[in-house]
């Protein structure tokens, strides 16, 4: 019986140095599926539509600071911002707290001054949600039927349910 055990054991750890040996030797896989590096489009289309959200919205919360200063959370919101194509002079960026700003819109005109290279008078403060970004569903809701048919009249194209 001790004779099996010491061969079972032996095979074990010749299987498991083997094992590590074959790993240690394999080069990584450089397809795109397994690639860091690589972007694919619709990664790329993904960046795009946030940067776009994050350009329409311009609105800074309470969770966008860390006290006095931008939280990470604030400076990714606002490399968002500053990422996307469509430019707006001035930059306007609404601030959404119950405290104090002064001291949080100084720290967003440096960090977009730093990163964007925006100067003081292309950016603009108000307090408060951005009010293009608040606006009643009901009517958009009114057209949404139409946004699923092929029908150009406006119709809604028979679903057969």
């Amino acid at each position: 019986m001790f004779k099996k055990l010491n061969a079972l054991c032996l095979i074990t750890a010749s299987t498991i140095c083997v094992a590590a040996g074959c790993q240690s030797g394999q080069k990584p896989e450089t397809d795109a599926s397994n690639s860091k590096v690589e972007v694919t489009e619709t990664e790329h289309l993904e960046n795009t539509q946030a940067n776009s959200g994050a350009r329409a919205e311009c609105t800074l919360y309470t969770e966008d600071f860390d006290g006095p200063t931008l939280s990470t959370l604030g400076t990714s919101a606002l490399d968002a911002i500053l990422a996307d194509s469509h430019s707006c002079n001035p930059l306007v960026i609404y601030i959404e707290t119950s405290e104090d700003t002064s001291d949080r819109r100084q720290a967003t005109a440096r960090y977009l001054a730093d990163r964007g290279g925006l100067k003081s008078d292309q950016i603009e403060f108000h307090s408060g949600t951005n009010p293009a970004t608040n606006h009643l569903a009901a009517p958009d809701l009114v057209n949404y039927a139409k946004t699923d048919s092929g029908d150009s009249s406006g119709g809604s194209a028979s679903s057969g349910h």
